[in-house]
């Protein structure tokens, strides 16, 4: 496939038709959505590796099985997924199998699952305010595949302490699209866990947005399994008014190709975001890490800390780009990746930047990437310590530098077992 070469010159239309795979059910605005989305694509460029924000990611191996492959087009429930699931009165967890919800029967009032069926004044209320949001590639792709959206929206004053734990599921051979959108009105605070899990030659393309009114807390967590032989695609837009408060946390195992797209705008004074990462491929996965941060009023803070540890022939990337405009004074941005190879076959790509257009801005960035320091190895060594056992303390340490700042005890316990079960996986 050509750099830059329109995704009309490379599909035919019928396979974009088996793409939008409309149901004879939907509403007709809910058809002629979908048949605008797929318009879109066809005038989109395909992403290209001489694109910076697309550089060193396996874009080839995304692009074909999405337009060479036949999908399942019966994306029914996979009701084993959840089997095991124990009820806890301290969360709430949704499930979404192949972009359909499942679970619970009975939601609380502060979550809704919107669809053609369900909610659908609010669904389609929802796609016409996100209409000018979804120009990107994967945007687009996501609208034209997507079935339920879940709505997050905690109200005035609202503080939800239960912990709202989402399983995002796609099974062998299928291309879903599942969407979230989290609402923070004035001081409210929500704590949400998603588990994304992919199947072989499957593809997920993610997206999530959030909007944090003044004076709201919205902490996000992600985990996102390890997808040999499959795809995923997450695209996150962020906005935090005056003084809202944004944690988000990823740690992304790696996939065929798996890329997070983090587009975050600070529009409000004394909004802050926290945005950590942490990306451990083996074998020959690879995970890709991009976040945009934009201060556009005085007083805000940002900071990116992002890690990587790469095994076998894996392969990361990090992009970060932090933007203070002109006139926009007295805001903090930093911005920090490091990058443990375990290989030498093992790569990384890494490019922070700052567009500064004011003098009166406190700001940083880093980057550096190396192997196991051998003094510290050797000083373990010297204390009686094996070398497997030593180079495990020195991984840990590391990757404990991100997984430490989780604070919540909850999503501590629910990270450290997940974790502890598929880091060896």
């Amino acid at each position: 496939m050509a750099d830059q070469e329109k995704i009309r010159n490379l599909i035919s239309p019928d396979k974009i038709a088996s793409i939008v795979s409309g149901n004879s059910d939907y509403p007709d605005w809910f058809d002629e959505f979908k048949r605008l989305s797929a318009e879109n694509l066809m005038d989109q460029n395909l992403p290209s590796i001489k694109d910076s924000e697309w550089e060193s990611t396996k874009i080839n191996s995304l692009t074909e099985k999405l337009f060479n492959d036949d999908f399942d087009t019966n994306k029914s429930v996979n009701e084993l997924v959840y089997e095991d699931l124990e009820k806890d009165p301290n969360k709430i967890t949704i499930n979404f199998s192949n972009g359909i919800y499942t679970s619970p029967d009975h939601l609380p009032s502060h979550i809704k699952i919107l669809s053609h069926t369900n909610n659908r004044d609010q669904f389609r209320d929802l796609l016409d305010i996100n209409k000018e949001s979804t120009d990107s590639f994967s945007c687009v792709l996501n609208s034209i595949i997507l079935s339920d959206v879940l709505l997050i929206e905690a109200s005035d004053n609202q503080k939800i302490d239960t912990l709202i734990h989402i399983i995002n599921h796609a099974s062998d051979r299928v291309n879903v699209a599942p969407r979230i959108e989290i609402r923070a009105a004035r001081n409210s605070s929500v704590k949400v866990f998603e588990e994304v899990k992919t199947s072989k030659n499957s593809i997920m393309n993610h997206v999530l947005r959030v909007n944090c009114q003044k004076d709201a807390n919205i902490e996000f967590y992600k985990v996102i399994d390890r997808q040999k032989n499959s795809h995923y695609l997450g695209n996150q837009y962020i906005k935090a008014n005056e003084n809202a408060k944004i944690k988000f946390f990823l740690w992304d195992f790696g996939g065929d190709t798996s890329k997070t797209v983090t587009d975050a705008n600070l529009l409000g004074k004394k909004s802050e975001i926290s945005y950590s990462a942490l990306f451990t491929p083996n074998n020959d996965l690879h995970s890709g890490n991009q976040i945009k941060i934009n201060h556009e009023a005085s007083d805000t803070k940002s900071n990116i800390k992002v890690r990587g540890v790469l095994q076998d022939q894996s392969n990361g990337v990090f992009y970060g780009k932090i933007k203070v405009n002109e006139n926009v004074i007295k805001t903090s941005a930093f911005m920090e990746n490091k990058n443990l190879l375990l290989s030498d076959d093992a790569s990384i790509s890494s490019k922070p930047i700052l567009e500064i257009y004011n003098d009166d801005t406190e700001c940083s960035h880093s980057a550096t990437s190396g192997s196991i320091d051998k003094e510290k190895l050797f000083y373990l060594k010297t204390r009686g310590i094996d070398e497997v056992e030593a180079k495990s303390f020195l991984i840990n340490s590391f990757i404990e530098e991100i997984s430490g700042e989780i604070r919540n005890k909850k999503i501590q316990d629910a990270f450290t077992g997940y974790l502890l079960v598929n880091r060896e996986s």
